[in-house]
């Protein structure tokens, strides 16, 4: 399930799940933008919170992050 689609469905802001996720409000959007991937703490974070619903394999394909924390183009 994509990030957005979760906390669409659980009535989250991104400011909530950022709180949940120990990650600034501005990570989390652009986790849900495609504009980067978490990195695996806190990938593994939001796995545990998602309760599974959230994966890395949620990720793949979907960041435009030049940085070297995202996915390959």
């Amino acid at each position: 399930m994509k990030l957005a689609d979760y906390l669409a469905k659980h009535g989250l802001s991104h400011s909530d799940f950022a709180a949940k996720i120990s990650v600034s409000q501005a990570s989390v959007t652009r986790y849900v933008q495609g504009q980067r991937t978490p990195r695996p703490a806190h990938m593994r974070r939001i796995r545990e919170v998602t309760r599974g619903a959230v994966t890395a394999n949620d990720f793949i394909g979907t960041s435009q992050d030049n940085t070297g924390h995202g996915a390959a183009a």
